[in-house]
């Protein structure tokens, strides 16, 4: 496979740069190398071409950087004083990836001190069919999933997030949701959305954070994959600082 080969000589130039962290530095992670690595990532993905040619690199990739950091792709936990709710991008592995996911929950926990923090996937496809039909369907699934959250957890502060088609799946699940529901959620936050521009429906703009990079051709309402749809781990700690006082 091209993908497992490029990553294969890539991990191998770069196994002593970016040493894979002790399970208790998971909080200290070193984020100058993951955006490094990254970028690094970056030069050997297939950048200009549509997300159905470049799914399977992105995939790969994405496993390599969470062997190499110890990252966990996939999250279950039982809920906490704040909990998120975080739907993956295209092709991203688990239910929270590794690109934009675990990088947000560890700055918020950092953010929140001794408060507890549970982070729950949502359980979808995220494949690229279901990008470019518009995630429908996995948007009505993410509003049953909100509202047994909230049902089995009435004491939560509940986060939604969402990361490229992740994003389409919470502006999904709100338009399937009433405003009454909604008024229970206390911040929504959504990375490279390709729905920018598309308030959340039922829900206060004001509570609500989209980052998009400038050049993000999936911002724009494309298909491309370029370089800023990939490094929305820089923009975890920000997004922290505007989740904590909604949830306070």
């Amino acid at each position: 496979m091209r993908s497992l080969a490029i990553l294969t000589t890539l991990l191998a130039g770069h196994a002593f740069a970016y040493p894979k962290p002790a399970p208790q530095s998971l909080n200290r992670r070193d984020w100058p190398s993951i955006n490094e690595f990254l970028s690094e990532l970056a030069k050997v993905m297939p950048i200009g071409d549509t997300i159905t040619a470049a799914c399977d690199l992105i995939g790969d990739g994405e496993d390599a950087a969470a062997s190499l950091f110890g990252i966990s792709e996939t999250e279950n936990d039982p809920c906490g004083d704040v909990t998120v709710l975080f739907a993956r991008g295209t092709c991203d592995p688990g239910n929270v990836g590794v690109l934009v996911g675990p990088w947000f929950f560890d700055s918020l926990q950092t953010a929140l001190g001794s408060r507890t923090l549970g982070v729950k996937g949502v359980p979808y496809p995220a494949s690229v069919q279901d990008f470019l039909s518009g995630s429908v369907q996995n948007g009505i699934n993410m509003a049953n999933q909100i509202k047994s959250v909230l049902q089995s957890c009435p004491n939560t502060k509940l986060v939604l997030g969402g990361y490229s088609q992740g994003s389409m799946v919470v502006h999904n699940a709100a338009s399937n949701l009433d405003a009454a529901t909604m008024s229970k959620i206390s911040a929504v936050v959504l990375f490279g959305d390709p729905y920018y521009g598309k308030p959340v429906a039922n829900f206060d703009a004001a509570k609500t954070l989209v980052v998009c990079h400038d050049g993000d051709n999936i911002c724009q309402g494309g298909d491309i994959i370029l370089l800023p749809h990939l490094t929305y781990a820089e923009d975890a700690d920000t997004a922290a600082a505007f989740v904590v006082p909604l949830v306070s």
